[in-house]
């Protein structure tokens, strides 16, 4: 049973090597891939701005200065049209800046390896649309062929029948 399925299995040289040829083509790139990570680690901004109403963003700041935040001063200040707002920037605490990192390199690495693999699938489903259109042109063309063949036959047959 063993060497049924294994025959049953069994792929063809030129499809292995066209496999091959396919796998090798789409496989990661190790650079690739740290240069996406660098990019978005760069646009990862570390600093959060608040806008609220005097009385419930005094509250707010309240909370997060004592879970970490910092006070950005350097930073861009927004306007506000708004008098009855204020509008504060504040730094993320290191350990929530550190666990955004993880999380958005883990993400930009599987963003990576969900392209590769949609390329190949493309790829692939492209080779497959060709293999059909190939196979049913020959149908037709062999159909195209028998139907000549009969025809020749029956044209033979007849003409026997008449002479």
């Amino acid at each position: 049973m063993a060497t049924k399925k294994s025959t049953q299995n069994a792929i063809s040289p030129e499809l292995q090597s066209f496999i091959d040829e396919i796998a090798a083509r789409y496989q990661p790139d190790p650079e690739a891939l740290h240069r996406r990570i660098e990019n978005a680690e760069t646009r990862y901004n570390r600093y959060q701005n608040f806008t609220d109403i005097p009385a419930r963003l005094v509250d707010k700041l309240q909370s997060l200065i004592l879970e970490g935040w910092r006070f950005h001063l350097a930073g861009p200040a927004s306007v506000i049209a708004n008098p009855s707002m204020i509008s504060v920037t504040l730094q993320k605490p290191l350990p929530l800046i550190e666990q955004e990192l993880e999380a958005l390199r883990v993400k930009t690495s599987e963003t990576y390896h969900n392209e590769l693999i949609d390329s190949m699938e493309l790829a692939i489903d492209t080779l497959i649309a060709e293999a059909a259109e190939d196979a049913r042109r020959q149908a037709e063309e062999q159909a195209i062929a028998n139907q000549s063949a009969m025809r020749g036959q029956l044209r033979n047959l007849l003409k026997q029948g008449i002479v």
